[in-house]
C-alpha cells in the first residue's frame, strides 16, 4: 500500500489537486480517510496513466474519464476471455473440437 505523500514522490507531475479531483471522480479510490489515503498498486498505476492521458496528452477530465473506463472494459473482457479459454481447455476432447467448429462456421459468416 501506497500513502499519498508517497504517491506524490513517485510521479512528480502529480499535486494534491490532482489526486483529490480524480478520488473525487471516482478514477482512483483510496483505502482510508482523506487524511490517510492508502493506495493499492492499480491505483498507483492509474495515477500514472491518468497524469500522462492529462499532463502529456492533454485530455481533459471527462475525455480521460471516457477513455480510462474503456481501458476497464478491455481489462475485464480479457479477464473473461480467459477464464472461458480455461473452462474450454478443460472441456473433453469432443466438446472443444465442437466449439472450434462452431467457431469456423461463424467466424466465416
Amino acid at each position: 500500500m501506497t500513502d499519498l505523500d508517497e504517491l506524490l514522490r513517485l510521479n512528480r507531475r502529480l499535486t494534491v489537486f490532482h489526486v483529490e479531483r480524480w478520488v473525487a471522480r471516482g478514477l482512483l479510490r483510496p483505502t482510508g480517510s482523506a487524511e490517510a489515503w492508502r493506495f493499492e498498486q492499480i491505483d498507483v498505476a492509474r495515477a500514472h496513466l491518468l497524469s500522462e492521458l492529462t499532463g502529456d496528452i492533454g485530455l481533459d477530465d471527462d475525455t480521460t474519464e471516457t477513455v480510462l473506463g474503456l481501458l476497464d472494459e478491455v481489462h475485464t473482457l480479457r479477464s473473461q476471455l480467459g477464464l472461458l479459454a480455461k473452462a474450454i481447455a478443460e472441456q473433453p476432447p469432443a466438446t472443444r473440437e465442437a466449439i472450434a467448429a462452431t467457431l469456423q462456421k461463424l467466424s466465416q459468416r
